[in-house]
């Protein structure tokens, strides 16, 4: 973009903040330090994010966008302006989101695929450059212009993590500039008590939370969820906090996928594209423990949580002890119940992370979305001084 047309563009943005009907508006994913390879037969693949151009010499990733080719294409993440409502309309409809590369839309149901899944492979930040149109074309009144994210964060660098931080700027890698204070972008704040689906990083119901409309059974581990606080730390950028729920109690700081725990799975509907139940889990020392009981017609009852339930000493005695009716997926009839065997528990080392961004007010023509995880040390290192400066801002302001 010319001189002449930044000016232009600052000049937009200014004008839009008279109003909704001229919102800034995210356009897209910006793959200038992006390279995108598939590796399966379906389209799956990844997007890896670098920390300059992939080709420049030096290029560091900490981080890509992943996708399977089915429920998400390439690159992996996509914007959605003028989201349809639902149908029927139901509270919380947005008009815009971040979102996976899928057919899925900001306002469908959950469990549709619209989380874009993000997985952190280095302690390291992880840099997502957005186009942005100060004029917000192509918006529909009454759209406002506030996006909401759909992320599924997940660790990949092989060892423990225990925080993160997210932040806007401009730039990428050692050229990242943090947003300035009032420049029309930010993050939104929803309040002391943001709802769940607003501002919250929660690991899977299925393995910590109650029942409702997608879980008919509480979850494996827990019947109450399990997550990270999330603390804003200024207009531009959030990061965690303290973790709640069971997880840290039975699995300590956040799992890399290499270390999640093992666990014997049924698939209770005998639809392969759903996700299957787990009943039973490997702990460190070879043995097993399972949380839930199987019956020969296929139904299923939670037994107990954490590891809390039946013990057995390996996985032939679990084994054993199922229902001698129940046949293993291989030679099931479609639509039959079966027992889906052994795999890891992924979704111990990843979570949903939900926020809103406002680029309503803002005059660029580009800005980054900054992930990092850092270490432990680092996290509680960094938590203290974002509390500092929140509390210097206050102050600031009540002498204003």
């Amino acid at each position: 973009m010319t001189i002449l047309h930044r000016q232009a563009a600052a000049f937009v943005g200014i004008l839009c903040l008279a109003g909704p009907a001229c919102a800034g508006s995210i356009t897209g994913w910006d793959g200038r330090n992006v390279l995108t390879t598939t590796d399966d037969p379906k389209g799956g693949g990844f997007s890896t994010v670098y920390d300059r151009a992939p080709t420049d010499a030096g290029a560091i990733s900490h981080g890509r966008m992943v996708f399977d080719g089915v429920e998400a294409v390439a690159p992996g993440m996509r914007i959605e302006n003028n989201a349809p409502p639902s149908v029927p309309p139901t509270p919380g409809n947005v008009d815009n989101c971040l979102m996976a590369s899928s057919s899925a839309s900001c306002n469908s149901e959950r469990q549709s695929g619209k989380r874009y899944k993000l997985d952190q492979t280095g302690a390291g930040s992880i840099d997502l450059v957005l186009g942005h149109d100060p004029a917000g074309s192509g918006f529909v009144a009454p759209n406002n212009g506030l996006v909401k994210v759909y992320q599924k964060y997940g660790n990949d660098t092989g060892g423990n993590l225990s925080g993160f931080s997210v932040r806007l700027g401009s730039g990428v890698g050692a050229g990242f500039a943090p947003s300035g204070i009032d420049d029309g972008l930010r993050i939104i704040d929803y309040g002391a008590s943001p709802n769940n689906s607003q501002f919250s990083a929660l690991f899977a119901n299925g393995l910590f939370g109650p029942v409702d409309e997608e879980h008919p059974l509480t979850g494996y581990f827990s019947p109450d969820r399990a997550g990270f606080s999330l603390v804003l730390t200024g207009q531009d950028s959030f990061q965690s906090a303290a973790a709640f729920g069971a997880y840290a109690p039975l699995f300590g700081d956040w799992l890399s996928y290499t270390q999640a725990p093992t666990g014997y799975f049924f698939d209770n509907d005998g639809d392969a594209s759903t996700d299957a139940l787990l009943v039973a889990h490997r702990l460190a020392n070879g043995s097993w423990v399972q949380n839930r009981s199987l019956a020969a017609d296929g139904s299923v009852v939670t037994l107990a949580y954490g590891n809390d339930g039946t013990a057995f000493a390996s996985l032939d005695q679990l084994l054993a002890a199922l229902p001698a009716g129940l046949v293993g997926c291989a030679g099931a009839q479609p639509g039959q119940a079966c027992l889906a065997g052994e795999g890891a528990i992924e979704d111990l080392a990843k979570f949903n992370l939900t926020f809103g961004i406002d680029p309503s007010g803002y005059a660029g023509d580009e800005f980054s979305l900054r992930v990092t995880a850092v270490p432990e040390t680092s996290t509680k290192l960094m938590l203290a001084l974002g509390l500092l400066a929140i509390g210097a801002a206050r102050l600031r302001r009540s002498r204003d």
